[in-house]
């Protein structure tokens, strides 16, 4: 009988944690691998991931507490130990000890010469800062091998997780690494949330050492100079070939394969540079949910319908409601509850069509009673649950754009906190908006019959370039992270 494979999958946001569980699912019905979930927060509700984890025949493991002290791993993981040793083998250590990743030797070089021109103060803490570095990788590595991991997952290699060290621990090891990311891409959008950051920002002096020596960390613009990390972390990165090739970009790490959803999304990581061989077009779990509900869409909505007693023979447009941004976002309108009306009003009264809410997970109780106060549905699922079924679906720029895009469905992108990404508005089949006098011709251009028939014509064709949603994306996740050995084979 052959060993059964160990997979671990890394949870850093609430979101992560549901789609590895599909995967600890799919271990013990096939019964051909076993999956740990791990996490190195403390999430809110862990006490119900445990459980569920239980249920599901693996385990979820935490690194903190709910009062922010070392959670006890050990108890947690004692049945889950494997019998290989926590370190390498002496004769490999000082090849260990010696490597770094491909390209990086030009790297560190730079960024020794720019340590070179730092404070004792700096150069203190930026050793400081390179000696946790290692430190974590060496943590992932040991528990790795404790564990007798043959592959790991996560949902994003983002420069301000710990990623680089389950990636570099992995790479030690050659243990395969893959990102399943469903997310954007955007080399914008990390210089938006920080350009306003005091612990982001570089003074006269720092920013002329960046420029002159890691220029790709430095961020500048009207009134801001922005690494993107804090100094010090980012020259630790450097200094530790631990550093993605464009750090204002997620997933531009070390991991051996990207899968992504879509070709269109292997595309648009090719434009930013990703070598063409690590992009793997395979889809994203969530991607087989959404063709679950496609596969039943006649009777989920007639079912929706009668559920909220909403006219059967009118088209249902489905909303994804935005979170609260105002505080750090300039916005069209000046409070939330304009925010929400917009959304779960003019929809109906423009298009004629049925409309249902789907609440972004960040929205508050508050929130949620504001979009009750309108007489809207509001139904509290994902919006993979009700996109399949919609005929137009409403958002405001979403990842999930490309979901509706893959599913043959127009969109109407309403962009009220003026993120200005423009991703999406060349593409006939998305009507985009950026104030709500737009949002309203848009609205009625999908309320005229003709423009309707037009729009859903162009959004089925070419769909499948944004995805295939034909439910086998998890099987192809499988079969990459169970056959792909890890480009990294020094030690076997």
């Amino acid at each position: 009988m052959a060993e059964r494979k160990r997979l671990l999958c890394i949870v850093y946001e609430p979101g992560n944690f549901q789609v590895w569980l599909k995967l600890a699912a799919r271990g013990r019905t096939t019964g051909g691998f076993d999956v740990i979930l791990w996490s190195p927060y403390c999430l809110p509700d862990s006490a119900r991931y445990q459980a569920e984890a239980l249920a599901a025949g693996t385990v979820y493991v935490e690194e903190a507490t709910s009062a922010g002290g070392l959670a006890d791993i050990y108890t947690r993981l004692t049945g889950w130990l494997a019998s290989k040793p926590i370190r390498l083998p002496s004769d490999l250590q000082a090849k260990v000890a010696g490597y770094a990743p491909p390209g990086a030797d030009n790297s560190t070089t730079v960024a020794d010469a720019l340590v070179a021109d730092l404070t004792d103060g700096e150069r203190y803490a930026v050793w400081s800062e390179v000696d946790r570095i290692r430190r974590r990788i060496n943590f992932c590595e040991d528990w790795l091998v404790q564990l007798g991991i043959d592959a790991v997952v996560l949902a994003e290699d983002n420069v301000e997780r710990d990623s680089y060290g389950w990636i570099e621990g992995a790479r030690r090891r050659g243990i395969m690494t893959a990102v399943s990311s469903y997310g954007a891409i955007s080399d914008q959008e990390a210089v938006t949330a920080y350009k306003s950051s005091s612990s982001h920002a570089v003074d006269a002096r720092r920013a002329t050492l960046i420029r002159r020596h890691l220029p790709h960390w430095l961020a500048e613009g009207d009134g801001f100079a922005i690494t993107r990390l804090p100094f010090v972390q980012a020259v630790a990165r450097e200094l530790t070939a631990t550093a993605p090739f464009n750090p204002w970009l997620v997933n531009a790490g070390h991991a051996d394969a990207i899968a992504v959803e879509s070709s269109a999304m292997k595309q648009a990581y090719s434009r930013f540079g990703f070598p063409a061989a690590k992009l793997k077009p395979i889809g994203h779990p969530l991607q087989d949910v959404l063709a679950v509900v496609a596969g039943e869409r006649r009777a989920r909505r007639t079912a929706l319908f009668a559920q909220y007693n909403l006219p059967a023979h009118r088209q249902l447009a489905v909303v994804a409601m935005p979170p609260d941004q105002l505080a750090s976002r300039s916005c069209v309108y000046r409070q939330y509850a304009d925010v929400v009306s917009a959304f779960a009003r003019l929809p109906g009264e423009l298009t004629g069509a049925n409309v249902v809410v789907s609440p972004h997970p960040n929205i508050s109780a508050e929130g949620r009673a504001l979009i009750r106060a309108t007489g809207a549905v509001l139904v509290e699922t994902t919006v993979a649950d009700l996109l399949p079924l919609a005929d137009l679906y409403i958002c405001s720029v979403s990842s999930t754009i490309k979901w509706a895009l893959g599913c043959g469905i127009p969109v109407i992108d309403f962009d009220c906190y003026g993120y200005g990404y423009a991703d999406y508005r060349e593409l006939p089949q998305v009507m985009s908006a950026v104030d709500e006098s737009g949002f309203r011709t848009a609205l009625l251009r999908f309320g005229d019959p003709a423009e309707q028939a037009q729009l859903g014509a162009l959004a089925t064709r070419g769909s499948e370039y944004w995805g295939a949603i034909d439910g086998m994306a998890l099987d192809r996740l499988l079969e990459l992270l169970f056959e792909v050995k890890s480009n990294d084979t020094r030690v076997i």
